[in-house]
């Protein structure tokens, strides 16, 4: 599996391009305007600035890769990321025009958008602090309400600074100054951190300390940095302190975090391999029976699946094979899976009577004890006389087979089904029986393989899959199974794939096949 998805690497690059070239805008900036002619202050600034936003880009770039390794919800991070570096792109270019007459118009217009970035930012930390605690109590329901309402007055007071020059002026000699009323704009700075804060406190016991901590960090560093700077004109530190705790806070809160997930993606992909090897993956099978062939195939839509297949010999003279489908995905399927799969094997192998109808019968009993999260599985299972080729089947629920006979194409073999397995104790299940001719064969499936689905939310279907197969019907089972997993590859692309995909053919050559390897 890629370390990246192709649409994280684009929006890596194209994040890349944006950010450096406004890094190289401010670099340039300062070489017009020229070093000697910017006050030490100005330099200082500039320079916490620029520093600020290499350290923004590598962090936004970490946070794209990362996104899919931690867990958690970074699409307001990565807001609030871009929020504090066009407020330092901003400040920068702010000190860089300020008190250049020719460039008062561009200093008012830099401020303009300075100002738009505190409200935001302090919005998307509220987004990103709701969305990491993943809580819903009415409260913070209320306090989201008022941190919307009170973004759009703080960026419709902004906006009509325009008109009223309620927070800053440019003078026509180009320098910018702070109106006496300037102190108006950071109210929802204000409330809105301490309503955060307030949520947070609220829950503490779902948090560790150290997250608390960070909350902690990311509001009130900014907030001592305010009240220390708010009267001190020439020194603008507040953005680039921001940026810091953005990236102590991605630190603390989301690479720790992934620390966890990391031991339960270690857990998953041992499961994966424990299921992965309980399914018969050595092909052929039975390489001293020439009377038949068979090959099977399961892959999973997430690290372990619902499907599973399974084929053996009950005595020297019966063969069975079956496929199942549980419902859901996950651990709690494939835990499901294992179970039902031990069932009927077991069920199969020690029946007396081999009938599938009865053998199901018994599995869905043991099935339905103690099945509290009420999953269900659909079931093929079918048992075939290698000496006559009769094959006796029931299909609990699940997909109709494909037949081929007569040397002819392979079609759907449509009958009654009856319920899935799991769902009532006492149920009775329908059978049928198919009489396979030396050349004949038989295909069955789980639903992944008919509902795979392409990016225009397009179903392979049932005849594209009869399409796949008949490219070459008289093919062995490995050619065929290679033929729909082909097929399906190209319908669904770069679609992601959303259920498991399980296939198993058998073709039968007939006794005399077996008879003349003796």
């Amino acid at each position: 599996m890629e370390f990246i998805t192709k649409k994280q690497k684009n929006r890596a690059y194209i994040v890349s391009v944006v950010y450096f070239l406004m890094v190289f805008v401010c670099a340039q900036m300062i070489f017009i305007r020229g070093i000697n002619n910017l006050k030490p202050i100005y330099v200082f600034n500039i320079s916490g600035d620029i520093f600020g936003m290499l350290m923004g880009a590598v962090l936004f770039i970490c946070c794209l890769i990362d996104v899919q390794k931690t867990g958690s919800n970074l699409k307001w991070l990565l807001y609030l990321l871009n929020a504090a570096y066009i407020a330092l792109f901003t400040d920068a270019i702010a000190w860089l025009v300020d008190g250049v007459p020719k460039l008062a118009l561009i200093n008012y217009v830099d401020n303009f958008f300075y100002y738009l970035c505190a409200p935001l930012e302090l919005f998307c930390f509220w987004k990103y602090t709701e969305s990491y605690l993943e809580t819903d109590r009415r409260i913070v329901k209320l306090i989201d309400k008022f941190q919307v309402a009170g973004l759009f007055i703080s960026l419709f007071m902004r906006i009509s600074n325009i008109f009223t020059g309620i927070y800053y002026y440019v003078s026509p000699d180009g320098l910018y100054h702070r109106s006496p009323l300037y102190l108006i704009s950071m109210i929802y700075v204000f409330s809105s951190t301490a309503a955060t804060l307030l949520v947070v406190v609220w829950e503490r016991k779902n948090l560790q300390r150290y997250q608390i901590i960070t909350f902690f960090m990311y509001a009130i560093a900014p907030l001592i940095v305010s009240i220390l700077t708010i009267r001190v004109y020439g020194l603008s530190i507040i953005s680039g302190v921001l940026m810091l705790v953005i990236l102590l806070m991605y630190c603390m809160l989301n690479v720790l975090q992934g620390r966890d997930k990391a031991i339960a993606d270690r857990d998953l992909m041992l499961a994966s391999s424990i299921q992965e090897h309980v399914l018969p993956r050595i092909f052929p099978p039975f390489p001293d029976r020439n009377e038949f062939d068979l090959y099977a195939s399961m892959t999973p839509a997430k690290e372990v699946g619902g499907d599973f297949y399974d084929f053996f010999m009950i005595d020297d003279n019966h063969l069975a094979v079956v496929i199942a489908d549980v419902s859901g995905k996950g651990v709690p399927a494939a835990l499901f899976m294992m179970v039902s799969r031990t069932i009927i094997k077991n069920q199969g192998l020690y029946s007396r009577k081999m009938n599938p109808c009865t053998i199901l019968q018994k599995v869905n009993n043991q099935l339905c004890e103690g099945n509290e999260l009420e999953l269900f599985v659909t079931a093929w299972l079918g048992i075939i006389d290698i000496s006559t080729g009769i094959m006796d089947y029931a299909n609990a629920g699940h997909e109709y087979p494909c037949i081929r006979t007569g040397g002819g194409n392979f079609t759907l073999l449509k009958e009654k089904h009856s319920p899935p397995l799991a769902t009532m104790e006492g149920l009775s299940f329908r059978g049928g029986q198919l009489k396979l001719q030396p050349g004949d064969a038989l295909y069955i499936y789980t639903d992944g393989v008919t509902e795979a689905t392409n990016s225009k939310n397009l179903l392979f279907g049932n005849d594209r899959m009869l399409s796949a197969l008949n490219e070459d019907p008289d093919a062995d089972p490995i050619t065929l199974d290679k033929h729909v997993r082909n097929r399906i590859t190209e319908f669904v692309k770069d679609a992601p794939q959303f259920d498991d995909i399980t296939m198993l053919c058998l073709k039968y050559y007939g006794a005399d096949a077996g008879a003349e390897v003796v």
